[in-house]
């Protein structure tokens, strides 16, 4: 049945991207980064490699698109930022070597595989994210698609939340048992997908583009009904036991909250606030009438969960994210372990610049300290220079938002907050950020912000061809 599955989606796959059809070949992609899980749950062995379909599908894609656009358009891409054309090459060879430097030392094929993905996915994620964020229809029917798909997928986490017994809505593996207090201990609610971990994040990144998606609809009823949607998005986070998941949520609402005062017009400030105490009070009543019968009496265990966060995530941010960092300078010498090294299937273990005998899964749980075990401190110190000119890059075209649609400006400033608020979160935890389709997702959210000063020229030539044809007949 599975291979079945495979080979319809490879299919579908092959023939729109025969046709060059690589748009509806995206949407396709997103389809099969969902799908992917529940086929490797139901597959024999349960092979790990399935998390990177998606990154297959999604590359055809990107060559389709490469040919198509006969180059990769970087002059555009990064008018911004002009210098990072130069650090590019530098990156690719960085990459490359780091990858030969995993497989010596561990000549485990698969896990260099995977190292390498890790690294080249969100520079892939971006590309398209630029080229995608060009055509504003193509990015909307993307977004909403993957809302669509989330809607099905949450039901299944409520489906799991409530004992339903199916293979398909279990946890891959064992699975990992939460414990929320002294006698009350369960595996948080997974759905459909592989991991409660992994449906936290989709849950809030479903949210997150929910809300995105509500300011950017100039209907009353579409913003609300879309915030609505992302209120019971974050309240599914909850029954994956996944606290981080709410919190991703809150900082996202700042950061778009601050960027959407700064930058939005007058008159969608004050829509955004009536927007909120709307879809608050209906979310309210709503929860109040239903939340019992559907939830049942053990969500307070998960609410009282969800209400300890604000306890543990400065500690936990300060261990994984800022120690971790600190020590893994220490121990990776300076070209670092490889690509692939501190990854989730991973074995990483050393002592005195060799593998011979202690585990690191403590320095390589945060983002940063698996960045400079794998790339040592020089490589992770050149990725750094590149995101800073990326951000560079990005803060200045926050003032030409002002030149575009203020349903587009919206959008895209929420699309912008979603990238930035999943900052430290990575930081802290970089375990479902190795997911390819997570990667993919959040470069090619931050990519389409890379597409404004195409947009403003987009736009002022149509005003000018408006024009021509306006004043045409008074010549004629």
């Amino acid at each position: 049945m599975t291979t079945l599955l495979l080979l319809l989606l490879a299919s579908g796959l092959v023939v729109l991207l025969l046709d060059g059809n690589w748009r509806d070949g995206l949407l396709l992609s997103v389809l099969v980064g969902f799908l992917q899980d529940p086929i490797r749950k139901l597959t024999p062995g349960q092979p790990g490699l399935y998390v990177g379909l998606v990154l297959i599908a999604v590359a055809c894609c990107g060559l389709v698109l490469l040919d198509k656009r006969r180059g990769l358009d970087l002059e555009a891409m990064l008018w911004g930022a002009p210098q990072l054309r130069r650090w590019l090459p530098l990156y690719a060879g960085l990459i490359v070597l780091q990858g030969l430097n995993g497989f010596l030392r561990f000549q485990q094929p698969v896990l260099t595989l995977i190292g390498v993905g890790f690294y080249l996915a969100p520079a892939l994620g971006l590309w398209l994210g630029f080229q995608v964020g060009c055509d504003q229809a193509l990015l909307r029917r993307l977004v909403q698609f993957y809302l669509l798909v989330s809607v099905l997928y949450g039901v299944s986490v409520w489906l799991s939340y409530s004992g339903f017994d199916a293979a398909v809505l279990k946890e891959v593996g064992p699975g990992i048992l939460i414990h929320f207090r002294r006698g009350f201990s369960v595996q948080g609610a997974s759905g459909l997908w592989r991991s409660s971990e992994v449906a936290a994040w989709h849950l809030s990144a479903a949210a997150c583009l929910a809300i995105s998606l509500a300011f950017a609809s100039e209907k009353p009823a579409t913003s609300s009904g879309l915030t609505v949607l992302a209120l019971v998005f974050t309240l599914l986070t909850l029954l994956t036991g996944r606290r981080k998941a709410l919190v991703l949520v809150v900082v996202f609402g700042l950061i778009y909250g601050l960027l959407f005062r700064r930058y939005a017009s007058p008159a969608w400030r004050d829509r955004l606030f009536t927007t909120i105490f709307a879809a608050a009070g209906l979310s309210s009543a709503t929860y109040i009438l239903f939340a019992g019968q559907v939830l049942g009496n053990q969500f307070s265990e998960y609410l009282n969960r969800a209400n300890s966060v604000g306890g543990d995530i400065l500690s936990r941010f300060n261990e994984l994210g800022i120690n971790a960092s600190l020590k893994a300078f220490e121990l990776s010498g300076l070209i670092g372990f490889g690509a692939g090294a501190a990854s989730q299937t991973g074995v990483l273990q050393f002592g005195q610049g060799q593998i011979v005998g202690k585990h690191l899964g403590y320095v390589a749980e945060g983002g940063g300290g698996k960045i400079i075990t794998e790339l040592g401190p020089v490589g992770a110190l050149m990725l750094l220079a590149a995101i800073v000119l990326l951000i560079q890059a990005m803060r200045s075209y926050l003032p030409l938002l002002r030149y575009l649609p203020a349903k587009t400006a919206n959008f895209l400033i929420g699309l912008l907050a979603f990238g930035l608020a999943n900052t430290p979160f990575f930081l802290a935890a970089s375990g479902v950020y190795g997911d390819p389709f997570v990667l993919l997702l959040l470069s090619l959210c931050l990519g389409s912000f890379l597409a404004i000063p195409v947009l403003v020229a987009q736009g002022r030539r149509r005003v000018a061809s408006a024009e021509l044809q306006r004043f045409a007949p008074l010549h004629s």
